[in-house]
C-alpha cells in the first residue's frame, strides 16, 4: 500500500476542510445584512398559512396572538385537529379550515395555499412565535430576484439540556447560511417560518409531486421546505434569509426525540443534496453553493474517514516512529521534506493534520459562540452532546436515506 500517497490525500482533504471552516467563520462574522426594500411589498399583500396537529394549546395561542398583532390575514389548517384551535384562530380574526382525517403537513399546506390569492404567503409552524414587525421585516428583503425569505430561528430555553443542544445546532446552521448569503442563495429556508411568492410556489404545492412526494417509490412526508427552496432556485430566483427577524420555536422534549428529528433531517438533506446536484439546481445557484452544500452534508462522512484513517495509521508499521522526532529537525531541507524518511514524513503529516483540524474546529466554534447571546458555556457544553449525536444521526441518515420509517414521525 502506498502510505505516503494516502497521507497526501488525507492532507488535501484536511486543507480543504480547514478552508471550509475559515470561509464560513469569516463570512459569518463579517456578513452584512441585505439592504431593506420597505416599499417593495406591504403587509396587506401577504397571508400567513399555518398547519396544526395536536399542538400544545398554550404554545399555539402564543403563536396565533403574535400573528394577529401583525395585522395580516392568516389561515390555519387543522390537520385532524379541531378544538380549541378553531376557537383560538377565530377569536383572533383568522380563518380555520378543518381536515377530518390526518394527512400530514404537505397535504395541509397544499390545501391551505389553494385558498390564498395574495402575492405572498408566509408559512409558519404551529410552535413558532414571530417577533413584532416580522412580516414587514421579511417582506423588506424581497427584490425582483428574490423568490423566498426565511426568518432566523432560535430555540426557546426550557432548562433542559436538549434545548441548549438544539440552540447550538441552530447557531451552527446560521454560521453556514450567513456564509452562503454572501454569494446568493442559502441551501434551505426553514419551514418553521418562511415567506414565498405565492404564484411561484403554488403550482408546485398543488401538484401530485408535492402532495404525494415519494422517495424510491415510498411516500415521504419530510423535506417540504428543502423541496420548495430548491424549486425557487431552479426557477431562477434567490432564497435569502432575514437574520434580523428572529422567530422562537420549541426544542424536542428529550434526546430520543432529538435523535429522531435529526435522522429525519439527515435523510431529507441527503436526498435533496443529490437531487439538486442532478437536476441543475446547484449549478443554478453557483459554485459557492455547490461547495458549501457538498462540505456541509458530507462533513460527517469526511470526519469519519479522517478518524478511521488516523487510527489505522497509529497502529500501522509506518507510523511507529515517535512524533517527537520531528522536533529534532535542524536542517531546512528536512523541513522541506528533502531526504526525509517515510517515518518522519508521517510525523510531519500528523502534526499538520492536528494543527489544521484543531485550528479549524476552534475557529468555527468561536464563530458559533459569537452568535450565542447568553449562557454561552452551558450552550457550548450541551452543544458538544448535540454535535456527537448529529454526527451519528448524519451517518445513519446517509446509510438509510431511502427509508421513511413512521416511527421517526411520532
Amino acid at each position: 500500500m502506498n502510505y505516503i500517497l494516502l497521507y497526501e490525500i488525507l492532507l488535501i482533504i484536511t486543507v480543504v476542510s480547514f478552508i471550509y471552516y475559515v470561509i464560513n467563520s469569516y463570512s459569518a462574522i463579517f456578513y452584512s445584512e441585505r439592504n431593506n426594500n420597505p416599499d417593495y411589498a406591504s403587509a396587506d399583500e401577504v397571508t400567513v398559512l399555518m398547519p396544526v396537529y395536536n399542538e400544545n394549546v398554550d404554545t399555539f395561542r402564543e403563536a396565533i396572538t403574535a400573528i394577529a398583532d401583525e395585522n395580516v390575514k392568516f389561515l390555519v389548517v387543522g390537520d385532524s385537529s379541531y378544538e380549541p384551535y378553531k376557537s383560538i384562530v377565530e377569536e383572533n380574526g383568522g380563518t380555520f379550515i378543518h381536515i377530518p382525517q390526518k394527512g400530514g403537513k404537505r397535504n395541509a399546506i397544499s390545501l391551505g395555499i389553494s385558498h390564498i390569492d395574495t402575492k405572498y404567503t408566509l408559512f409558519i409552524d404551529s410552535d413558532t412565535v414571530i417577533p413584532k414587525g416580522a412580516v414587514t421585516g421579511m417582506l423588506s428583503k424581497f427584490s425582483d430576484e428574490v423568490g423566498g425569505v426565511g426568518a432566523n430561528i432560535t430555540v426557546r430555553n426550557n432548562g433542559k439540556g436538549v434545548s441548549y443542544s438544539s440552540e447550538f445546532m441552530e447557531r451552527a446552521r446560521e454560521i453556514v447560511l450567513r456564509a452562503m448569503s454572501t454569494k446568493g442563495s442559502v441551501m434551505v429556508l426553514d419551514g418553521k417560518c418562511a415567506v414565498y411568492r405565492t404564484g411561484l410556489v403554488k403550482p408546485l404545492m398543488l401538484s401530485d409531486e408535492f402532495r404525494n412526494h415519494k422517495i424510491f417509490g415510498r411516500k415521504s412526508i419530510i423535506g417540504d421546505d428543502q423541496q420548495m427552496t430548491g424549486y425557487i432556485i431552479k426557477k431562477g430566483y434567490k432564497a435569502v434569509k432575514a437574520y434580523d427577524v428572529v422567530a422562537v420555536t420549541d426544542s424536542q422534549e428529550n434526546y430520543k426525540q432529538f435523535i429522531k428529528q435529526n435522522i429525519r433531517w439527515a435523510r431529507s438533506s441527503y436526498v435533496y443534496f443529490i437531487k439538486n446536484l442532478i437536476n441543475g439546481t446547484a449549478r443554478k445557484a453557483g459554485w459557492f453553493y455547490i461547495f458549501e452544500s457538498f462540505y456541509t452534508f458530507l462533513l460527517p462522512v469526511i470526519a469519519l474517514f479522517i478518524a478511521i484513517f488516523r487510527v489505522y495509521f497509529e497502529f500501522s508499521t509506518i507510523g511507529t516512529a515517535s512524533i517527537s522526532t520531528i522536533l529534532t529537525f535542524t536542517h531546512l531541507e528536512d523541513l522541506l521534506l528533502i531526504g526525509v524518511s517515510k517515518a518522519r514524513y508521517v510525523d510531519l503529516a500528523r502534526i499538520l493534520l492536528g494543527i489544521m483540524n484543531g485550528m479549524g474546529t476552534m475557529l468555527f466554534a468561536s464563530a458559533v459562540v459569537s452568535r450565542i447571546p447568553k449562557e454561552r458555556i452551558k450552550t457550548l457544553a450541551f452543544g458538544g452532546v448535540g454535535l456527537a449525536l448529529l454526527f451519528f444521526t448524519s451517518i445513519y441518515g446517509l446509510m438509510t436515506f431511502w427509508k421513511q420509517s413512521k416511527w421517526l414521525t411520532r
